[in-house]
């Protein structure tokens, strides 16, 4: 079997089919004329349409179609007397010819195919050299008029086989040997322009049927993307993580920086700290204005220590009601105990103040640890 033999199998065409077939010939002559080339399968060819892929590393067949692969219809024929046989292809959607096995039944050389080429100017821009793929598509293809155009000018001896390819009246198109245009391969500029014009149209809508794909997949794709719950709008993760607001969103939906005052944001650890601390500063100042002393001179306690300054405010404002003459001695006061204890009283012979200096001293440490105890419940709350 031949590399490049027809390949026969029923399908579905694909796309347009604006190159159909001739199959019904109503001339008894055509008729008789054509089964002597024993054309394979003539009145079924329809029936037997082709994918054949091609891409090659060049492109150069994309960017002039806009198509990876051709879309065939083809037959085979014999030439009476000979043992070869010849497959005809072309394209039913753009009308592409496979002219190279015409060359080789009418004994051309391999070059023939380039010098028609270069005696027609404009016809090699919209012609194509496949050379790799299938083997079954290599060769040459012209666009359809050019190709009828062109086989009329050296195919009179095989004019019957191409009848299904081109139609009957390609029979009376046909040169004959003995006119002196017969075998120079030259065709009308004319058909050159229509074929150049038909390429640049037929490019154009594969140009839109690949950008109306591209937008349905990109469609598709938007369609297939996952979505939140159909009713509300809420995904299971956005429900999860409550978002900046927590659970006390005013409703389903809440950014990053919409919060209300029944969206409170709660501080975290470190913020609670400087905010007890600052609490804490507030309140020696406000002591610090009635003792008229800077507030520098006060050290602010730590949290860790908050509750002994109460005990001790506590035992101090005690023993003061109990004891004019009460001094305390921070000294000693029992650090390595976990709880603060009372320090001991003291009693000192009297200073010389006055009994009214001594009831306003009483009054000022009074009034500061009133001061120390309101700051620090306001810390608690």
């Amino acid at each position: 079997m031949v590399k490049d033999a027809a390949v026969f199998a029923k399908g579905n065409v694909k796309g347009e089919v604006r190159y159909a077939p001739f199959q019904n010939i109503d001339d008894e002559e055509s008729r008789r004329e054509m089964k002597k080339f024993n054309i394979y399968p003539l009145g079924r060819i329809a029936e037997y349409p082709r994918h054949i892929p091609y891409n090659s590393d060049k492109k150069r067949f994309l960017e002039k179609t806009g198509r990876e692969s051709f879309e065939v219809f083809q037959y085979t024929f014999k030439v009476p007397g000979e043992a070869s046989s010849y497959n005809v292809m072309w394209d039913y959607n753009i009308g592409l010819v496979r002219i190279t096995p015409f060359f080789k039944c009418c004994k051309y050389s391999k070059t023939t195919p380039a010098k028609m080429l270069n005696s027609n100017p404009g016809l090699r821009d919209v012609c194509h050299s496949i050379t790799g793929g299938a083997l079954a598509a290599q060769g040459y293809w012209m666009p359809y008029e050019a190709a009828k155009a062109m086989a009329a000018t050296f195919c009179y001896h095989i004019r019957y086989a191409l009848v299904p390819l081109f139609g009957p009246d390609f029979i009376s198109l046909c040169y004959d040997p003995k006119d002196s245009s017969f075998g120079h391969m030259i065709i009308d500029k004319e058909i050159i322009r229509q074929c150049t014009t038909g390429a640049q149209d037929f490019r154009a809508m594969e140009e839109d049927k690949g950008c109306l794909k591209q937008s349905l997949s990109l469609k598709s794709s938007e369609t297939k993307m996952p979505c939140a719950n159909s009713k509300n709008g809420w995904t299971s993760k956005s429900l999860r993580n409550g978002g900046k607001c927590g659970l006390y969103t005013e409703s389903g939906y809440c950014t990053d920086t919409d919060t209300s005052e029944k969206c409170p944001i709660f501080p975290d650890v470190a913020s609670e700290e400087a905010w007890k601390a600052g609490q804490f500063q507030r309140g020696l100042s406000k002591v610090g204005d009635v003792l008229r002393a800077p507030v520098s001179e006060w050290t602010p306690p730590t949290p860790s220590t908050m509750d002994g300054a109460l005990n001790v405010a506590r035992a101090k404002r005690s023993l003061a009601d109990l004891d004019e003459d009460y001094e305390d001695d921070d000294t000693s006061t029992d650090q390595s105990s976990s709880e603060y204890t009372i320090p001991r009283a003291k009693r000192r012979r009297s200073s010389g103040m006055t009994e009214e200096a001594k009831a306003a001293y009483i009054l000022m440490r009074l009034h500061v640890a009133d001061a120390a105890l309101g700051s620090s419940g306001g810390m608690i709350r």
